[in-house]
């Protein structure tokens, strides 16, 4: 009997693990259909409205360089409750992917507490690192939020003993500092109203998990949910806080209609205030030109880098580790000095911004790697800077095999970006716009070695780098502007 039990527990084994492959399969197959590529997802004649591009203009384009921010309950777990949660890659996630059920997390929540927090030592780290802007999450996935709100008391001040709201001493500090201030707000997704949507349909199960006294047949209502949470909260969000930008998320279920009622809230109470266009597109959807009047900039994918120049102007959130929120348990890493900066320059030379997130640690203090990470990214400002701020993407036709190219407003000044320099010492640009006037490198000042033919380029390296993670060289042309070219 005893065998017999063994072979039949062996047959469910391989049955199982024959079913896990099989899901595998079909998910990796689901995904290579799906074309996310930026020239399916950007056609070329996509134009953003001239109201957005002058509330671009106002401050957004030359700003270049953000902190993103996700700070919440989540924070404290780093990663895994009683033994579960560690295997997804992203902590803010933890109440889904280890099945928290809802009561389990409101006791959670009521004992965060990040006492050390202090919000002028935050901006002060943001502005010495070069940051121009910084976004933090108001209310993420899970509900909470970070600000007194009188729409709901699962907040920070009403649910805590921390009793202070770090929404508005963040936005003090920053603008103190001369930053911007935005806040995430994630208007479809709610895991602590059972009537809000879920990203994705094979986590409608999940419903269940967080809310089991719900009926069994219960159907949500997702305009009953943003009726009575979440256009009020932004409505409270836009007009008791200096907000310069509104970051949304994860719009599953946004329609035209419902987006708008957020868009037209927004404008109604702070019309300068940029809004980003998760509000109805998803980080890789195709860009629907009928809804570009809704926002004001693109939000890209989660930790994703422009391969090419794109029609709009963008926005790429990446993250110093892995996960955004802090995550200790489980499969974490964070990215090396040399990723960050070149995912930097890539992200400004196709015409966008880099927004850099940290998890702070559940006691409110900043993440001392994600600290050094930024310091690293500022001292290379503190020498290249010329070659990001208030510059404009690469005018040529091509991105070079060894790095990449920004160049001044008026078009008269090229940077060479050299993240990968050849073997040879020698770096050629082809398609030059004009006459080359002078070569510098941006870091010392020093004379490059050039000679020109017709529209080719070449200039000679020295043999130890100039800078250890992105040699840029300053080419001045000689009285003729490089005019933009189509996106290649």
């Amino acid at each position: 009997m005893t065998c017999l039990i063994r072979f039949l527990l062996l047959i469910l084994v391989v049955a199982a693990q024959a079913t896990d492959a099989a899901e595998t399969q079909k998910k990796a197959a689901k995904k290579a259909t799906r074309n996310t590529s930026f020239e399916f997802r950007f056609d070329d004649n996509l134009q953003q409205t001239a109201d957005s591009i002058a509330r671009q203009d106002q401050w957004f384009r030359d700003a270049k360089f953000g902190a993103f921010i996700h700070f919440g309950v989540y924070s404290t777990l780093e990663g895994e409750y009683e033994g579960r949660g560690s295997q997804h890659r992203y902590s803010e996630w933890i109440q889904v992917s280890a099945k928290i059920p809802a009561d389990e997390y409101h006791q959670v929540a009521s004992r965060f507490n990040p006492a050390e927090f202090d919000a002028d030592e935050w901006a002060t780290t943001f502005a010495n690192a070069g940051i121009r802007y910084v976004v933090i999450t108001s209310k993420h996935h899970d509900g909470f939020a970070l600000f007194k709100s009188l729409v709901s008391e699962y907040n920070i001040v009403d649910y805590t003993a921390f009793k202070r709201d770090i929404i508005k001493e963040l936005s003090e500090a920053c603008h103190r500092r001369g930053l911007k201030f935005g806040v995430y707000y994630s208007q479809a997704q709610d895991w602590d109203e059972p009537d809000a949507p879920y990203i994705a349909p094979r986590l409608e199960g999940t419903r269940k998990f967080i809310h089991p006294d719900l009926p069994a047949d219960f159907k949500p209502d997702m305009d009953r949910y943003i009726a009575k949470k979440s256009l009020p909260q932004v409505e409270e969000l836009v007009k008791h806080y200096e907000l310069d930008l509104i970051w949304f998320d994860t719009p599953s279920g946004m329609t035209m209609e419902r987006a708008k009622q957020f868009s037209d809230t927004v404008r109604k109470h702070r019309p300068d205030c940029l809004i980003n266009s998760r509000l109805i597109h998803g980080g890789k959807d195709k860009v629907d030109a009928t809804f570009l009047s809704l926002y004001d900039y693109s939000s890209i994918g989660d930790k994703e880098v422009p391969t090419r120049k794109l029609p709009l102007y963008v926005e790429s959130p990446d993250s110093v580790s892995s996960s955004f929120g802090y995550k200790t348990k489980g499969k974490c890493y964070y990215h090396t000095e040399e990723e960050l900066i070149e995912r930097f320059v890539h992200t400004v030379c196709a015409g966008g911004n880099y927004l850099l997130n940290n998890g702070p640690m559940g006691n409110g203090r900043l993440d001392p790697e994600a600290i050094r990470l930024y310091g690293v990214i500022g001292e290379w400002l503190n020498v290249n800077g010329e070659s990001i701020y208030a510059a404009k993407r690469n005018p040529l036709p091509s991105r070079p095999e060894w790095g990449d190219i920004s160049a001044s407003k008026d078009g008269t000044t090229l940077y060479l970006h050299v993240l990968d320099a050849p073997p040879s010492g020698t770096i050629t640009l082809n398609e030059v716009p004009g006459i080359i006037e002078s070569a510098v490198f941006l870091a010392t000042g020093e004379k490059a070695q050039f000679s020109q033919s017709d529209d080719v380029l070449r200039i000679t390296l020295p043999k130890a780098n100039v800078d250890e993670y992105d040699t840029v060289v300053k080419v001045q042309l000689s009285g003729q502007a490089a005019s933009d070219t189509p996106a290649s």
